[in-house]
């Protein structure tokens, strides 16, 4: 056993145990980093609870006032009727809180390149500061928005060093996506209206299979939009990554790698006065190997580089440029041929 060096008070222990923001960082962990990208968990998720808080509905009748006049006795009353209405409402915030959590969860991009001067076309977007970091949307962030310190002079007149445009973009979990379609508020809306049966219901079986049909209908129109969509997300991404490649394939590369050749031309006349040119070509024997080096907006440089390191490898580079020139090989005679006229 490892000798114990520092034990932490019994007081803070206590204070860690009872701290309930370990339990929630676990669990937003676990949130994140798990693969949600299955469709099928969201599928059978979806359809139990269907199933659930339809049974649960209907038979939370015992919460209704008694009909001294055409009340049969059989509401469920009790224990039980404190479950399922238990069951209902966890159901109801689990809707909720899953549909909130679909429609606000985004990831943040940061345009570095973009001009502050002008907004980005789009709504998402919106400017910040560079120190900041990026926060998930969030009735916090709301709220500090509202409380900021920030004029409407400095508004109006962003400066280049300090801001940048932030988009924030819409990116659900599959398996959030999934639940809402199958479980969200509309669905609960047409059980709320349609159950529990009415005492004096002619037909209650033909309301549960208009309410079946009515919640069959809502989801398979939310699923076919978001396969639609998703589909159409692919499509594009797929449509941009090949624009791309052809410009790169017609413009950059025929640029960056262009075909080289070392050419001298020679005029020369004899005592007789018969002139005479001379042409020699042949392929370049000095490679330049150029390495990949960054280019950041100099707007924000001392954000991204704060001790100023790219300038003094630069400053470097230019004091020894021995250490990155290559060296000149002896041009071959045999590599070049002559053309005389």
């Amino acid at each position: 056993m490892p000798r114990l060096v520092r034990k932490r008070p019994f007081v803070e222990r206590v204070k860690a145990m009872l701290n309930p923001m370990d339990f929630l960082l676990w669990l937003s962990e676990e949130i994140e980093t798990h693969d949600w990208s299955s469709k099928t968990v969201g599928t059978q998720l979806g359809l139990a609870m269907n199933f659930a808080f339809l049974i649960a509905r209907a038979n939370s009748g015992g919460t209704r006032v008694a009909d001294p006049v055409f009340d049969d006795g059989a509401s469920t009353t009790g224990w039980l009727a404190y479950l399922i209405g238990a069951i209902v409402w966890f159901l109801i915030g689990f809707s909720t809180v899953n549909a909130y959590y679909t429609m606000s969860r985004s990831r943040t991009y940061r345009l570095f390149e973009a001009d502050v001067e002008k907004k980005p076309e789009t709504h998402s977007a919106r400017r910040v500061r560079v120190q900041s970091s990026p926060v998930s949307s969030s009735p916090l962030r709301l709220l500090a928005d509202v409380m900021s310190s920030e004029s409407a002079e400095s508004r109006a007149h962003p400066d280049n060093t300090r801001d940048v445009w932030e988009i924030s973009m819409w990116d659900p979990l599959p398996i959030s996506l999934r639940l809402f379609c199958l479980f969200g508020p509309g669905h609960i809306l047409v059980y709320m209206m349609f159950l529990p049966l009415a005492p004096l219901d002619a037909r209650p079986s033909v309301t549960v299979f208009n309410c079946l049909v009515l919640q069959v209908i809502l989801s398979g129109q939310l699923m076919l939009f978001q396969s639609r969509f998703s589909q159409q997300n692919k499509d594009s991404s797929v449509i941009q990554k090949e624009v791309m490649h052809e410009y790169d394939t017609k413009f950059v590369h025929p640029l960056m790698y262009p075909t080289v050749r070392d050419a001298g031309t020679q005029f020369s006349r004899d005592d007789f006065g018969n002139d005479s040119e001379f042409v020699e070509v042949g392929t370049p024997n000095v490679q330049l190997r150029r390495g990949f080096k960054t280019r950041p907006n100099p707007n924000y440089t001392k954000h991204i580089d704060p001790d100023n390191a790219g300038s003094n490898q630069k400053n470097n580079s230019k004091m020894s440029p021995a250490l990155f020139t290559p060296p000149v090989a002896t041009r071959q005679p045999e590599a070049f041929r002559g053309l005389h006229h």
